[in-house]
């Protein structure tokens, strides 16, 4: 699953237009081949001056958003009369345009139906293609680390068995001693943050570099939000490194992260330096997916 949230919308959108007959589109038989399908060009001018209204996120002009969607004035109007008329356009009352209330159901709809682990799959496998090392997916679960989903690098040599038993999907750990527990941990609201703390002690130890004063662990979780992205830097295991970064949804919560593992001698700061960037862009593309909306 690779297209955007805006792109499952228009793909509604298209549909109720379809079904309102704003235009007809041409009647295909089950046999129509794809690349023999007859699209609307008044649907397509529709969905460009919608697209348009998402990207620049203010009102606008009819002359503003017929120059943008490269259309005459009397066409653009006549679009955004059309679209307003189902809700899918507001007017301020001063003929400036935006989009409506009418997305709002209809990208509860979307985000009701999507899966997680199955949404994240594609991200999953880019990470672990990207880097060469095993990719991870994980939640919150009841004050621990869940893991719900894994894409196992070829590369998998050198990894320590005990850590590839750990993160075999549904294994639990305590999320502070992770760099997937730490990205999610830095990004709950502040009471949430602090109540999994104190229910999280005393911290314990996996290995001599695991955080466990609870002072020096909150500071961990300023530099993690501070940076976009968490380390693991062997703190579960002796001949272990990972980073990761926080998953969003629609609401801007923090639901999940995504991290990139893989053996010390192998994965070294330097590489995590290196990796940090893709991990967050990624996990950023994903938060998208789940209809987050920021930087």
């Amino acid at each position: 699953m690779t297209c955007s949230i805006n792109e499952l919308l228009f793909q509604i959108f298209q549909a109720v237009l379809q079904i309102n007959s704003v235009k007809a589109i041409t009647n295909m038989s089950d046999h129509t081949q794809e690349n023999d399908i007859n699209y609307s060009g008044t649907v397509i001018k529709a969905l460009d001056i919608l697209d348009y209204l998402a990207e620049h996120r203010h009102p606008m002009s009819t002359q503003e958003i017929a120059k943008g969607c490269g259309m005459s004035r009397p066409t653009t109007y006549r679009l955004l009369t059309t679209l307003m008329s189902r809700g899918f356009i507001k007017d301020d009352g001063n003929y400036q345009y935006s989009l409506g209330l009418k997305f709002l159901s209809l990208s509860r709809l979307v985000l009701d139906e999507l899966d997680l682990v199955e949404v994240a799959r594609p991200f999953l496998h880019e990470l672990c293609t990207i880097s060469n090392e095993t990719a991870n997916l994980s939640i919150l679960d009841n004050g621990e680390l869940l893991y719900i989903g894994k894409e196992e690098s070829l590369n998998h040599s050198g990894m320590p068995a005990l850590v590839q038993l750990r993160s075999t999907v549904g294994t639990r750990l305590k999320p502070h001693s992770t760099a997937m527990g730490k990205a999610m941990m830095a990004y709950l609201p502040l009471e949430e943050r602090e109540t999994l703390l104190e229910s999280s002690l005393p911290l314990k130890a996996y290995t001599v570099n695991t955080i466990t004063d609870l002072d020096a662990l909150r500071r961990e979780l300023e530099q993690v939000r501070q940076h976009g992205y968490a380390l693991d830097d062997r703190e579960v295991d002796d001949g272990t490194r990972c980073i990761a970064a926080p998953i969003f949804d629609n609401t801007r919560q923090v639901v999940a992260a995504m991290s990139v593992a893989g053996p010390a001698y192998r994965v070294t700061r330097d590489t995590l330096n290196q990796l940090s960037r893709e991990v967050v862009r990624i996990a950023h593309n994903l938060s998208h997916q789940l209809g987050y909306v920021g930087n």
